[in-house]
């Protein structure tokens, strides 16, 4: 098999079949997705007709209930009942008869009995015929409402309305009289304009109201069902009734398949269901899969046509290609290959034409690198023997380190039999003796001396890991501090306190961070050597850090700052003061490690160091740290 037919094989399998089937996959995922959105609008077209009907029906149920509770019925005469029978039914125009029966469910006064034609502009007339109203009160649901007692509104199932009229349903509001006797307040309520309110948005689908018993209320297909008209056959009622959760599905009955969506309509107990042909649902999505198919048909039909396009071309300049390298194997260097374009068969042309001035390169390039590795070597050696310097300087503090507790130990062993003599000279006396004065001095001077042994102690010992553990920032300070004070107090430095309570819990190495602190007091010593000056230690709780371009990130940290009022840093210096062995001191004892080996501590605790200083008013550190 030639090149070019492979390379048609080739992009076959890796541009049209993987089209193709991308292609089905769309297909199927933008079906689902549409059916989805379609299933979700009939959703909501349901929901909407729900709350309407929910808004309509129940603020005239309840506008209704709150006109008839507004009077004591068993206290009103019946001139005062009949014009309370009439207010009642003035909320609303659909209200089409009023009536107030007893505990017995014995009819005493009714629309029919007292209301003349309403004047002009004085709201509805309540005008019924006796018929009418002995039918109204047998399907009130009177008996209902006086079992459930009072508060409550009871709705009767949908029936037609008086003399082939519009679908009506009553409601029976019971209420007790204050010797405890019960009434009932019936009104008759027709439906009027239902259907055109609940088809809103759902012209193309059939519209269906059902009671909680699964009577029609209203039906808006094409051959409605009259009200009243069981369906709890139908799937879609009884999932309904049966309160079956999800959104729109398929239901299959009488041959035909149908999607349907359903919502409960207040607390009226009725519901409202939206049903509409699946094939003319989803219309939408079989048009868009036909159109996906026919699009991936023609897009793979092109990427055929390209492969076999691209072939030719590859294959036409590899042979340019072929008989040019064969030119140059028979000694014709000075044969060129023909190239056009900027891709990798012309790039391959190119190199072929330049093959003799790519040698002389080839060569200063080989120099250059040379010259680079030799650059590179030295200065790792150099970087290797300040590293070398380094871990001598290291070990000559662990020396120092083991040599301070060494004579630390054997001072405090003495200092402890001065304390005890001190103390026991001190039972045996009074304060107004002569000699009392001087051995209290004898046993302060001692503890205190004792205290510095046992930081110094403290601080030498050095674990070849840092053992973490909760570190008291505050009692950290004042305990390194004691190993430095003297030599403070002969510089002429004042040593002031700002330290948060409580006193913020760091986790970290005690020892270390002794050490940083120690580093921090040395170079603030230093800078302050020439006049003395104030020496400050602030200690910061968590919350308690300044918020800010800089410091917002560490707000959840503690920290603890060292503030001196020395010479402070030179701007140019301000990157470098991390940096191992860099020191603009001028004493043969600094190196240069102090605040490097800080700075490693510090990071080694998962904390960091912020530097903030002006040349003439002096330095702050502010040391962050994890709360324990």
């Amino acid at each position: 098999m030639r090149l070019r037919d492979k390379l048609i094989a080739l992009c076959a399998l890796v541009a049209a079949v993987p089209l193709a089937t991308v292609g089905l996959l769309t297909v199927r995922w933008n079906q689902d997705a549409l059916e989805d959105e379609i299933r979700a609008r009939q959703d909501a077209v349901a929901h909407h007709a729900a709350q309407t009907l929910a808004a309509d029906l129940g603020g005239l149920v309840q506008r209704v209930d709150g006109a008839a509770g507004t009077f004591a019925w068993g206290t009103l005469s019946d001139e005062e009942a009949r014009g309370a029978l009439g207010l009642v039914g003035r909320q609303d125009d659909r209200v089409k008869i009023v009536a107030l029966l007893d505990e017995q469910g014995k009819l005493r006064f009714s629309t029919r009995d007292f209301l003349a034609p309403a004047a002009p502009g004085a709201g509805p007339s309540l005008r019924a015929e006796r018929p009418d109203v002995e039918q109204f009160v047998a399907r009130a649901p009177v008996w209902r409402a006086l079992a459930e007692g009072s508060g409550v509104v009871v709705v009767s199932p949908v029936y037609p309305g008086p003399k082939g009229g519009r679908p009506s349903f009553s409601l029976a509001m019971p209420r007790k009289g204050p010797d405890a006797t019960g009434f009932v307040v019936a009104a008759e309520v027709e439906l009027g304009e239902l259907a055109s309110r609940v088809v809103r948005g759902a012209e193309r689908a059939r519209v269906t109201v059902v009671d909680a018993e699964g009577h029609v209320v209203v039906d808006t297909g094409p051959l409605p069902d009259q009200p009243g008209t069981d369906q709890r056959g139908r799937a879609v009622v009884r999932d309904f009734r049966a309160r079956q959760p999800g959104n729109a599905r398929r239901y299959a009955e009488g041959g035909r398949t149908t999607i349907a969506a359903y919502a409960p309509v207040g607390t009226l107990g009725w519901g409202v269901i939206v049903e509409r042909d699946a094939r003319e649902a989803f219309a939408p999505a079989s048009r868009m899969r036909l159109l996906t198919l026919a699009w991936t048909l023609v897009c793979t039909a092109v990427a055929m046509l390209l492969a076999v396009l691209f072939a030719r071309r590859l294959t036409g300049a590899l042979a340019r290609l072929a008989d040019g390298a064969r030119e140059l194997g028979k000694g014709k260097l000075d044969h060129r290959v023909e190239v056009s374009g900027r891709d990798e068969v012309a790039e391959l042309g190119r190199t072929l034409n330049t093959m003799g001035s790519e040698l002389l390169a080839s060569r200063d390039e080989i120099l250059r690198w040379n010259k680079e590795l030799e650059q590179r070597v030295e200065e790792r050696t150099r970087e290797l023997k300040e590293a070398q310097a380094q871990l001598l300087q290291a070990q000559k503090l662990a020396a120092l380190g083991q040599l301070g507790a060494g004579v630390a130990h054997e001072i405090n062993n003495p200092l402890g039999g001065v304390i005890g003599h001190a103390q026991l000279l001190l039972a045996s006396r009074t304060e107004g003796d002569r000699e009392y004065k001087s051995l209290k001095c004898i046993e302060d001077g001692a503890r205190r001396a004792s205290t510095i042994v046992q930081n110094l102690l403290r601080f030498s010992v050095q674990h070849a890991e840092a053992v973490h553990s909760k570190v008291d920032l505050n009692r950290m300070l004042r305990d390194t501090l004691t190993l430095t004070e003297q030599a403070l107090a002969d510089a002429k430095i004042t040593v002031e306190w700002k330290l948060a309570e409580p006193a913020p819990q760091a986790r970290g190495d005690a020892g270390q961070l002794a050490q940083v602190v120690l580093n921090l007091v040395s170079n603030a010593r230093t800078a302050m050597k020439a006049a003395g000056g104030t020496l400050t230690f602030e200690t910061l709780g968590a919350g308690a850090v300044p918020e800010g371009a800089v410091d917002e990130a560490r707000a959840t940290l503690v920290a603890f700052r060292v503030r001196d009022t020395g010479k402070g840093i030179a701007p140019e210096h301000g990157a470098r003061i991390f940096e191992p062995f860099f020191t603009t001191k001028d004493e043969w004892s600094n190196v240069g490690l102090g605040l490097s080996v800080s700075y490693r501590i510090v990071g080694d605790h998962g904390g960091s160091i912020a530097v903030d200083s002006t040349v003439g008013h002096g330095s702050t550190f502010t040391v962050y740290l994890q709360p324990a």
